[in-house]
């Protein structure tokens, strides 16, 4: 069972096949991420779920192409995906866009006890005040955790990152920046209380800006807590 104390978790992302052969533990990571746009749910996912979830949280996602999926997922076949791997999650992510498309599937995961994830992401930019209402929002509609992914271009994205950062209060959340200013983002954001921090496992990053999961984690324990 997953549960989001107080200290930040790091979420190793895999989108590649290959990197399923491979035994995982949390020294990689606390929670695994299991991009099911890219992996899809044949046997070699199923089989890595049923051998891992027990000492592993896993999150389960299937992300619309318009907030960076792979594949050209349509609904209907993200929906089948999500369903096959459910019995073996302990979180599950949608976004927040599409929350309302989602709702047998994320009663059916309610009853299960599985966390809910809300999230959204923009490869455009960053806008300080539209996050804002978009974090609100994922949480008013019954996150656990409300997730954005942010564009960053330039220091002034950063400094204004860091400033959301520092009035998320108690909010649950998790935030992150992509793009070339994505790596101290995310020890930032880590730092000011963010649940959910995102590397990657395998041999490539599966957003802009990720830094490999076992790092991640290892510099965000040792980094000063800030909250």
């Amino acid at each position: 069972m997953l549960t989001f104390a107080s200290q930040p978790l790091t979420v190793g992302a895999i989108t590649d096949e290959k990197a399923l052969a491979k035994t995982f533990c949390k020294k990689s990571a606390d929670v695994i991420e299991l991009r099911l746009d890219s992996l899809g749910s044949g046997s070699a996912v199923c089989d890595f779920a049923e051998r891992h979830h027990q000492e592993i949280p896993l999150l389960i996602t299937a992300r619309d192409p318009q907030e960076g999926g792979l594949n050209a997922c349509d609904l209907a076949n993200r929906q089948d995906l999500l369903q096959a791997l459910l019995p073996f999650a302990s979180a599950l992510d949608v976004e927040l866009a599409n929350v309302e498309l989602y709702q047998p599937l994320l009663e059916g995961a309610r009853q299960k006890g599985i966390k809910l994830v809300l999230s959204s992401h923009n490869f455009g930019g960053f806008d300080h005040v539209a996050t804002i209402e978009t974090l609100a929002r994922a949480q008013a509609l019954g996150a656990d955790v409300a997730k954005a992914a942010v564009t960053l271009k330039d220091p002034l994205d950063l400094t204004l990152f860091e400033s959301l950062l520092a009035d998320m209060g108690d909010a649950s959340f998790s935030l992150m920046g992509m793009g070339a200013y994505g790596p101290a983002s995310r020890i930032l954001a880590a730092q000011h209380g963010s649940l959910l921090n995102y590397g990657y496992l395998g041999a490539e990053a599966t957003a802009p800006g990720q830094w490999p999961a076992p790092l991640l984690k290892q510099v965000i324990a040792n980094s000063p807590a800030m909250r």
